[in-house]
């Protein structure tokens, strides 16, 4: 019986073991920046692997551009399936298939500016194998004294081992008035 109890636990960790290493093999493939095209001196049958961290860089990156009126290098960030959805914004529009949602990032009803700060703080985010998510606070500054405060969760989905953005939620964090003008 002891045996038998011995024989159970050492199939186990090697099971265990197993999991582990094609786990790490895994990780160990070469990383891209998600959004960009093929490269030239890469060869055809490579397989490209992106980390979400770089597909979240790739989207600070856009958000900047798409406050500053150029909305192409955020879209190319998102599937362009039938099942995407994006779920308020500054027009408040709730949109669902790629054509809606592209629609929507094509007029955000946020007036472009040359000069735009653009910063955010994270919440917390996730990367399983195939898909993951990224909550955060999103805070745009505009020359002529414009602002936007943004509560912000994306959900990510790898499509040909690139991260897309599946889902774009975007509430406005509410700003307190009463506390405002009792500190006054």
């Amino acid at each position: 019986m002891k045996r038998n109890i011995s024989v159970f636990i050492l199939l186990i960790l090697l099971a265990s073991s197993f999991k582990y290493r094609s786990m790490t093999r895994e990780n160990t493939l070469p990383v891209i920046t998600a959004g960009n095209g093929s490269d030239s001196k890469q060869s055809p049958k490579a397989v490209a692997v992106s980390s979400l961290d770089a597909a979240v860089a790739d989207l600070h990156k856009a958000n900047l551009e798409m406050a500053k009126g150029n909305p192409a290098f955020f879209k190319s960030l998102w599937s362009q399936k039938d099942d995407v959805t994006a779920f308020g914004g500054s027009a408040n529009m709730d949109s669902k298939g790629w054509k809606a949602v592209e629609a929507s990032l094509n007029n955000t009803g946020i007036a472009p500016a040359k000069d735009v700060a653009y910063t955010y703080e994270k919440i917390a985010s996730q990367e399983g194998a195939t898909q993951g998510y990224l909550i955060q606070k999103e805070h745009y500054r505009f020359a002529d004294g414009r602002k936007a405060d943004l509560h912000v969760t994306v959900l990510f989905r790898k499509e040909n081992n690139v991260w897309k953005i599946a889902h774009r939620n975007v509430d406005p964090i509410a700003t307190d008035t009463k506390s405002d003008n009792s500190s006054k």
